[in-house]
């Protein structure tokens, strides 16, 4: 009886007073890929590999995108993290994006003590749950080493020079025990030089934590020796020429939840793994977004390459389309499209493979109208003498069965599912975004089709993103 008043007591005593503010704290911080994990559950890749880790993982990710698309692997790193958050969110990062192997690359922090004082052995302890995780589930899981580093920066007492290695022998041993791939980063990185004993060379990392691009080569190289099936397995799944395009109105990276979020935008255009995606509802230095060049911002997230155009002067900045691609456009164009509640504007883009252009069409249904017949006249003009296929992407505003839809059909074919919903994204009850192939186009050159998604992706923005796969 005791114990029972003593627990009541104390649930008073923790209740919030009457309008008090309850704040709570996402620990293993689920909401930074969880919109971008939507986008991957929508497509399944029979080569997939996750690296689950911290801030070195979340650095290759951003530095090394053409690593990561190119080879079928997602970066699920999250900086300052310690395995316990990382085991908290592995099944959401991991097992539930359909992944066939994981690297699980994690440690430092608990070392410096990110999260408090932790003993080796849980750091283990945490790495063979996720281990186990990963083959319960039908994944691979590889262990990789810890990086060396001689002293961390944050954390100047502690003693990475003598725990890592340490640690690295516990989970070597750990991986033979459990007859697992034991990925040693430490040995193909660790500096010869005495007065750095344990640490990465200079040139690997500048901070002696965090690798260069030269040391990121280096991980890649061991990495890939270790994952030959997966790779064999994407590759096949890959195989021939494709391009993989993207739209998504991005309303200024304001979220469903009245959030904006740069990070959160981006990683699900990230996740995309797209060759070029259209984005609408972009700010340039405008007040309302705090002078921010948002198209910057997203291109530096997922390393692609920004391009810009204004479609109208906004608070003291510009507002308009972008788009974000793998190569820097050869040659680009902006036109001016009718909108009598606000300019338009056309973009195209040529690249090495073809042409992608990106429009917002007006909310008024003449200028919509009469947008088609200068976009026709646009194209055109463009790609003539390329010999290249044009695609055009965006949020049209209207509906697949509207008079402005038939007359664009009239010229291009549509490529994305017109009977998914995209708008609103939370609950879409109509289909205004899209992707289409102009008919000029020549045949034979990227013309079929071999995917299509509208992920439910339903808070980064209002839309929802469309995706289309051709070869």
């Amino acid at each position: 009886m005791k114990r029972l008043v003593a627990a009541i007591a104390l649930l008073v005593c923790t209740l919030p007073m009457w309008g008090q503010r309850i704040i709570t704290r996402d620990y293993a911080q689920f909401g930074r890929y969880e919109e971008a994990d939507v986008m991957l559950a929508a497509q399944p890749d029979p080569g997939r590999v996750v690296i689950m880790g911290d801030s070195i993982t979340d650095n290759w990710a951003r530095m090394r995108p053409g690593f990561f698309a190119s080879n079928g692997i997602i970066g699920r790193g999250i900086s300052g993290q310690t395995t316990p958050q990382m085991l908290l969110r592995f099944r959401r990062d991991v097992i539930e994006n359909h992944a066939v192997a994981v690297a699980i690359l994690a440690g430092t922090n608990d070392i410096a003590g990110n999260n408090g004082p932790t003993p080796l052995q849980e750091i283990v302890d945490n790495i063979a749950s996720m281990c186990d995780l990963a083959k319960a589930n039908g994944v691979r899981p590889l262990i990789c080493s810890v990086l060396p580093a001689h002293r961390y920066p944050w954390s100047p007492e502690m003693r990475p020079d003598i725990h890592i290695p340490a640690l690295n022998e516990m989970l070597k041993k750990l991986a033979a025990d459990k007859d697992i791939t034991y990925v040693d980063f430490f040995a193909a990185m660790v500096d010869s030089n005495p007065k750095n004993e344990n640490g990465l060379a200079r040139k690997l990392a500048r901070d002696g934590v965090h690798p260069t691009n030269e040391g990121y080569e280096i991980m890649e190289s061991v990495l890939l020796d270790n994952l030959k099936d997966e790779m064999a397995a994407h590759a096949a799944a890959h195989a021939g020429k494709e391009i993989k395009l993207a739209s998504y109105n991005i309303r200024n990276c304001n979220g469903m939840d009245k959030t904006r979020s740069y990070i959160r935008v981006g990683e699900v255009i990230h996740s995309f793994g797209a060759d070029a995606v259209a984005l609408q509802e972009v700010d340039l230095g405008t007040g309302r977004n705090e002078g921010d060049d948002i198209t910057a911002i997203l291109a530096e997230i997922t390393g692609k390459v920004p391009t810009f155009a204004k479609a109208v002067d906004m608070d003291g900045g510009w507002y308009g389309v972008a788009m974000l691609t793998s190569e820097l456009p050869s040659h680009t164009k902006y036109v001016p499209l009718p909108g009598r509640e606000e300019q338009r504007v056309l973009l195209m883009a040529e690249l090495s493979d073809y042409i992608f252009c990106c429009t917002h069409l007006s909310l008024v249904k003449e200028d919509r109208l009469a947008s088609v017949d200068i976009i026709n006249n646009e194209v055109a003009a463009f790609a003539k003498g390329t010999g290249k296929p044009v695609f055009i992407s965006g949020d049209w505003n209207d509906m697949p069965d509207s008079e402005v839809i038939a007359k664009i059909e009239e010229n291009f074919e549509i490529l994305t599912d017109k009977s998914v919903f995209t708008f609103p994204a939370d609950v879409p009850d109509r289909t205004i975004d899209f992707i289409a192939r102009w008919k000029g186009s020549p045949k034979g050159k990227l013309d079929k089709v071999s995917g299509t998604s509208v992920p439910a992706v339903p808070t980064a923005s209002d839309h929802r993103p469309v995706a289309v796969t051709v070869k």
